[in-house]
């Protein structure tokens, strides 16, 4: 049940930065299942390196929802939302 709450707060940050996700899609990954894994990756590892980020805890939330929309085969949304929270991390 509490994977759900996040889940659905997650969806709902996503769907609230949608339109600026919209623009910071990373051109080199494809809106498929392979984006989604390469960009899991790029975003784990920023999320490594960046602890220490005010932003860190925006950015984890927003790896989640991205994490629940290639879950959902929503792969554009999925990468578009990994590619936010690189730019959080101001890791682009």
């Amino acid at each position: 049940m509490r994977f759900g709450k996040t889940a659905a707060s997650a969806t709902a940050l996503c769907i609230l930065l949608g339109a600026s996700a919209a623009y910071a899609q990373d051109p080199s990954e494809p809106a498929n299942t392979i984006g989604c894994l390469h960009m899991q990756k790029k975003v784990s590892a920023a999320l490594d390196a960046n602890q220490q980020s005010p932003n860190y805890s925006a950015a984890r939330q927003q790896a989640q929802g991205a994490q629940g929309w290639c879950a959902q085969g929503m792969y554009k949304l999925g990468v578009d939302g990994y590619a936010k929270a690189l730019e959080l991390l101001g890791a682009s």
